[in-house]
């Protein structure tokens, strides 16, 4: 069992993942192995519990004197590869992502193609909502993000600032690829065009 916890120490300390589910190791040992040296693991203090079957390291901020919980991006994300899903930020994070929103909810929404689902993390949700291929289709992510972000301010609310906002959001790659044209509702193509012609 200790080489299996070595192995998965290595792996989570060389990694940017900031959540672990036991999927993420199954390549190492049995799926038994893999949740007991977990299990272990925690009992040690090297991983904390997010949820049922997520796992996290645990980080300190000095300044603040207090434990970090984890990002509920990487709860999503953890969860996502859990199951081969496919998600994509909407709604309020969205918006937080692209800086439209200086608040982080505590509610955070995917769209996904995997089904309807509701987690609870500490006291906050992630909800995942299933989504049509096309809403989740091959597009550069921040494209994808920038789309839902729009859908939530709706046509007749988003301002020129919120464009620009999407505009620093949206890197080199991402604006050739919109200008070459997407597949989206037009009014929202409308709105991503004028913000990859911002110099």
């Amino acid at each position: 069992m200790f080489k299996t916890q070595k192995e998965i120490m290595n792996r989570i300390d060389n990694s940017n993942f900031g959540a672990f589910t036991t999927y993420d190791f199954l390549d190492l040992a049995s799926y038994k192995t893999i949740s007991k040296a977990l299990e272990l693991l925690e009992d040690d203090g090297y991983l904390k519990k997010a949820r049922r079957g997520i796992y996290y390291k645990p980080r300190f901020n000095t300044t603040l004197g207090i434990e970090c919980m984890p990002d509920l991006n990487d709860v999503a994300m953890a969860i996502a590869r859990q199951y081969n899903w496919e998600i994509i930020p909407s709604g309020n994070h969205a918006l937080n992502l692209i800086g439209v929103s200086t608040q982080v909810p505590s509610k955070i929404i995917y769209i996904s193609s995997g089904p309807y689902r509701e987690y609870e993390v500490g006291s906050n949700k992630i909800i995942f909502k299933h989504s049509t291929t096309r809403e989740i289709a091959s597009l550069r992510k921040n494209n994808l993000i920038a789309i839902q972000a729009i859908k939530e301010l709706g046509k007749e609310n988003i301002n020129e600032d919120e464009i620009k906002l999407i505009n620093r959001f949206l890197d080199d790659d991402d604006k050739k690829e919109i200008l070459k044209g997407i597949r989206t509702t037009s009014w929202i193509y409308e709105i991503l065009r004028r913000t990859a012609c911002i110099l």
